[in-house]
């Protein structure tokens, strides 16, 4: 099993370079053949962040693109079910996919609510805003 980094992955659901894009492909195909492709939890927590920041991606295509990600045969994914919740919420939900990502790894340590200053996050469930003194 091969490991990619955040950069390779973006190349995979991002066609702006097509050198690095058809090198990224072919290390993927290659990858899976022989065994398997790991993509952490970061990386897939950095591509979301990428893919909303620099190339102006809406909730939508985010979402497409991270289940696209977990549920390619021959692709591990680190938290597997951990980000998979993460990824339901965040479609139908106002904070980020990687506030997500930390409630349900919360859920999953039996540590919620999840205490925060981001409204937008705290508007979850099993989130809340920090109390004031």
């Amino acid at each position: 099993m091969k490991s990619f980094d955040t950069n390779v992955a973006v190349r995979l659901m991002v066609e702006d370079d097509v050198e690095q894009c058809e090198r990224a492909a072919q290390a993927f195909r290659r990858a899976v053949a022989d065994g398997g492709a790991f993509f952490s939890a970061t990386v897939l927590i950095e591509v979301a962040w990428v893919l909303r920041v620099a190339y102006k991606q809406d909730r939508a295509a985010i979402t497409a693109a991270l289940r696209r990600f977990v549920g390619t045969a021959g692709v591990t994914v680190e938290h597997d079910a951990i980000v998979r919740r993460a990824v339901d919420a965040f479609e139908a939900g106002p904070a980020d996919f990687s506030d997500y990502f930390i409630r349900e790894s919360s859920r999953e340590a039996d540590a919620l609510p999840v205490l925060t200053f981001d409204k937008h996050f705290a508007q979850s469930a099993d989130v809340e805003l920090v109390p004031e003194k």
